[in-house]
């Protein structure tokens, strides 16, 4: 059992050591999973969004929000189209994810008062998509059960 775990073990770190990256600031970080992965993941739970939230019927606040979501994904080099929903929530936040998704909740519409105020938020949130701050957080997640699986192995258990 012991010369298994060995080589797992070690596949592992072989695999840890060539999904190391550099994030666009310099950070070094772990990214296991493919972009086709992460934007499956992102359609996915988008999806899910879309069919538990209400999206909003305002034709107006709909047509700002895509313009000045539009006007940030536009000038992105080898960008997927992203697709923008607002949602009738009164929660102050947005969101970005992989595979060219960006929701928006109505409550951040009475916080972010103008089309720049709305572009700051909406850039952070696809900023964090370029990044890939969700692959980070997906691989440091899977690294981690994957450390306590080969911890509860080598200590004798399942």
């Amino acid at each position: 059992m012991s010369i298994h775990f060995s080589k797992f073990a070690s596949l592992l770190v072989v695999l840890l050591m060539l999904a190391c990256a550099t994030s666009p600031t310099g950070r070094s970080r772990v990214l296991l999973m493919s972009d086709a992965q992460m934007q499956s993941m992102g359609v996915a739970a988008y999806s899910d969004i879309k069919s538990n939230t209400v999206s909003s019927k305002d034709a107006a606040e709909n047509r700002y929000v895509q313009c000045v979501a539009s006007a940030i994904t536009s000038v992105l080099a080898d960008s997927p189209d992203w697709e923008v929903t607002l949602f009738e929530d009164s929660s102050v936040n947005a969101f970005a994810l992989p595979g060219g998704k960006i929701g928006v909740y109505t409550g951040l519409l009475g916080v972010a008062v103008n089309q720049d105020q709305l572009a700051a938020v909406i850039g952070h949130e696809v900023g964090h998509v370029l990044a890939q701050h969700g692959n980070e957080r997906v691989s440091l997640q899977f690294a981690t059960q994957t450390g306590q699986q080969l911890a509860a192995i080598a200590l004798g258990g399942n």
